[in-house]
């Protein structure tokens, strides 16, 4: 059985541009998103991408890197819609 040691609250993002569907990325989980037509389908979409992504990191022996806060990652990511937070657990 795995032990969950720390819970990271990442700041995940919602974004869309012209003529494009909408779209969700952690900023701290590089090369983890999804698409969707509503927001609301991304975001769907992205929590199922997101749980396969970090599988594959615990596969690879791969940590999760530090979560930003909300003020961290804003000052560096301007063109979003909204912001919300996901936690995700490192496990042992």
């Amino acid at each position: 059985m795995e032990q969950i040691n720390k819970v990271h609250e990442y700041i995940a993002l919602i974004r869309k541009e012209a003529e494009t569907d909408y779209w969700v990325t952690i900023p701290d989980i590089p090369g983890c998103y999804a698409t969707g037509e509503t927001a609301d389908d991304a975001i769907i979409y992205f929590q199922q991408a997101l749980e396969s992504h970090i599988v594959c990191m615990r596969e690879s022996d791969l940590r999760l890197p530090p979560a930003r806060t909300l003020r961290e990652v804003s000052e560096k990511e301007k063109e979003y819609i909204e912001a919300f937070v996901i936690e995700v657990a490192q496990r042992a």
